[in-house]
């Protein structure tokens, strides 16, 4: 004899109590088995009310996953660092940050993003570090498709590719799940662990795949190639440092960050727009300009480390 409809909901709901995720989803599934193989009438109703709540469980435990693998942007760009599992991905952020992160040589030490900060001139650059991309990444395989929204919300992209004798093929596979996903952001190529044996010509085959690709080659081990990989980081973020300088003063240390092609009357109004109305010109000194404190408009394209005193009424 079944048990009353009326106390079957209430064990459900009992047995339920507290439980999200997987445990929810596990424990529901069973009830739903348990039920009486009856379609129509009170039972009916609650095996169509156990399956809602199977599919309310599976959708709040697929956005509580996407909402794990979701860093807001901090600083003036975010970068993420994509790879296949044991890239070195970690390492990397480690030695370019100095965020204490897991670092293991085994796959998948990393199983959230993580994040540091990389400081140029007072500029800092949010680095992001992502579980890594298996091949079937954006049919969801190992968490893909959280991690390739991540990828999508970001700035730019670091792929980081090992110079182990299996790192190429490997890398091959995440770049193609990048492309099948028409990835459109500013990438790079770091070709990590340089320090191993045979690395030098596992480095000329992925230059001979990537010819097209800006590549640059390191090792957290020794040190090499890690100021190389600073200013990859910087170029992909496409800003550019100015320093401003007072009339008769000294010039600042703090660099104003700004977009790559703003002109002197973009620094104007990031400084105060109010001073929009009384500049009338600049003096610049560095790559835009053709000679030290060369005088210029207010439409002049600056470039990244120049120098500005600016000449308000």
């Amino acid at each position: 004899m079944p048990v009353p409809h009326q106390e079957m909901r209430r064990i459900i709901k009992r047995r339920i109590r507290g439980l999200e995720g997987t445990e929810r989803v596990r424990m529901l599934k069973a009830c739903l088995a348990e039920l009486p193989g009856y379609y129509q009438g009170p039972y009916g109703q609650i095996r169509r009310w156990v399956s809602d709540l199977i599919a309310e469980a599976e959708t709040r435990k697929a956005i509580q996953h996407q909402e794990s693998f979701f860093l807001p942007k901090q600083g003036a760009a975010q970068i993420v660092l994509v790879g296949p599992p044991n890239a070195g991905k970690s390492s990397l952020l480690k030695a370019l940050t100095g965020r204490q992160v897991a670092v293991g040589n085994y796959p998948f030490t990393t199983l959230r993003p993580v994040e540091g900060m990389v400081v140029f001139d007072g500029a800092k650059i949010q680095l992001v570090d992502l579980p890594g991309l298996l091949e079937g990444a954006a049919d969801g395989k190992g968490g893909g498709r959280a991690a390739l929204a991540a990828i999508r919300m970001a700035d730019a992209a670091l792929e980081v590719v090992p110079l182990s004798p299996e790192g190429l093929s490997q890398g091959l596979l995440v770049e193609a799940e990048l492309h099948r996903e028409g990835m459109a952001i500013p990438t790079g190529i770091v070709a990590t662990k340089s320090d191993l044996d045979g690395a030098g010509a596992v480095l000329a085959d992925l230059r001979a795949a990537r010819p097209e690709q800006a590549i640059v080659a390191c090792s957290v081990i020794t040190g090499d190639g890690l100021d190389e990989v600073r200013r990859l980081v910087w170029d992909l973020s496409g800003l550019i440092r100015v320093f401003c300088k007072p009339r008769g003063g000294a010039v600042s240390r703090q660099a104003m960050v700004l977009p790559f092609g703003a002109s002197v009357e973009m620094l104007t109004v990031t400084l105060n727009r109010a001073w929009l109305g009384r500049c009338r010109s600049a003096h610049v000194t560095g790559t835009s300009a053709k000679f030290p404190e060369q005088q210029v408009g207010l439409d002049h394209v600056l470039q990244d480390g120049d120098i500005v005193e600016l000449v308000i009424d």
